[in-house]
């Protein structure tokens, strides 16, 4: 039985691999390792065959597979794009399966495959088989990963800086890791700050979104407007209106885990936070102020002014930035106003 998801797996032990999932960057470097395994370098262009969706035929696929390794115990195919090749390619290499060539590694990725055929159903049974699957990270996932990868290199970064760098990029492991080599470059083994990340990659480390989630639990709108507002105009700044929208509706429902938590058990919020997993003094520290500055009743409707913000956003009813300015009003002044109407645009629209 192919062991799946094992990514501490002896890759030697395996002479067929299916890697899929969003996390294509993952599975480029776990691909990396593969042929790092089975090959030396200077060997690659005599014993390394790549097909993708635009180059690959059944006829040259079926070339690679039966070709000797040259000067060398194997060789390797790769076929990227497994999820959208035709039939007569998945008839091709059942038919290899089943010889159980030791001398040809087989290297297969896709992004999501429909495991219920059965080529992949054959593939998970095949005891020479090894199936991993490279789902998309979560952001407390990326934060480590980068933590990790930035370590590997030989370089240290803050937990403010790290925090900064992957929160105001995309969810793009790609992208972020491109990101974490420029400030390694950059800092050439010193620690990363937020002064590094500020002067090399533009996100500031005053006006981005982990201040204005903490101007926004403190009830500062004057301060929350003036740091949303540098957010939208910072062009290197990858959190948009959506993100914000998101961002901060994530920290009010975790409030109000707490804040429920609290009130069912009359138990202090501190407390409540403790018991329910919040206990990060620094990490969590927003979401149990945020407890603590608006009652469960202010956060059950501040949730339908969040809900209200991401129509009038992906609607494109309202400006975008319009759209989160009054999201801030909303939820800092108006919390437990029962007279300030939400959704009332749905009105405006049928007349």
């Amino acid at each position: 039985m192919a062991k799946k998801n094992d990514t501490e797996a002896n890759l030697k032990e395996y002479t067929v691999f299916l890697l899929t999932g969003e996390d294509q960057f993952s599975i480029e470097m776990k691909v990396g390792e593969i042929i790092t395994s089975f090959m030396d370098n200077d060997l690659k262009d005599f014993n390394y065959s790549r097909f993708n969706a635009e180059n690959m035929s059944a006829e040259m696929i079926g070339s690679s597979l039966y070709s000797l390794p040259v000067m060398a115990d194997k060789r390797i195919v790769l076929i990227s794009d497994i999820d959208q090749v035709g039939v007569e390619i998945y008839e091709l290499l059942t038919r290899f399966l089943k010889k159980n060539i030791d001398s040809t590694v087989l290297v297969m990725t896709g992004t999501k495959p429909d495991k219920r055929k059965t080529f992949f159903k054959d593939i998970t049974s095949n005891k020479n088989a090894l199936v991993l699957e490279f789902k998309e990270k979560n952001e407390r996932e990326i934060m480590q990963w980068v933590k990790n990868y930035i370590s590997s290199k030989g370089c240290s970064i803050s937990i403010e800086s790290l925090q900064l760098l992957t929160l105001s990029l995309s969810t793009n492991i790609s992208q972020v890791a491109s990101e974490a080599d420029k400030l390694i470059e950059y800092t050439k083994g010193k620690p990363i700050t937020e002064d590094t990340v500020e002067n090399v990659l533009g996100i500031s480390k005053e006006y981005n979104i982990f201040k204005l989630q903490n101007a926004v639990v403190e009830k500062d709108l004057k301060k929350s407007y003036f740091i949303c507002d540098n957010i939208l105009k910072n062009k290197n700044n990858k959190t948009d209106p959506i993100a914000i929208n998101l961002f901060l509706s994530r920290i009010f429902t975790s409030a109000f885990e707490v804040g429920y938590h609290a009130v069912t058990n009359k138990i202090p919020v501190d407390k409540a936070a403790y018991a329910i997993g919040y206990n990060n003094a620094w990490k969590d520290a927003d979401i149990v102020t945020c407890a603590k500055k608006y009652r469960v009743t202010e956060l059950i409707r501040c949730q339908r002014y969040f809900l209200e913000c991401d129509i009038k956003l992906k609607s494109g009813y309202q400006d975008p930035g319009t759209s989160v300015l009054l999201l801030l009003e909303k939820l800092i002044l108006h919390a437990d106003d029962k007279e300030c109407s939400y959704l009332s645009y749905f009105n405006d629209l049928r007349k």
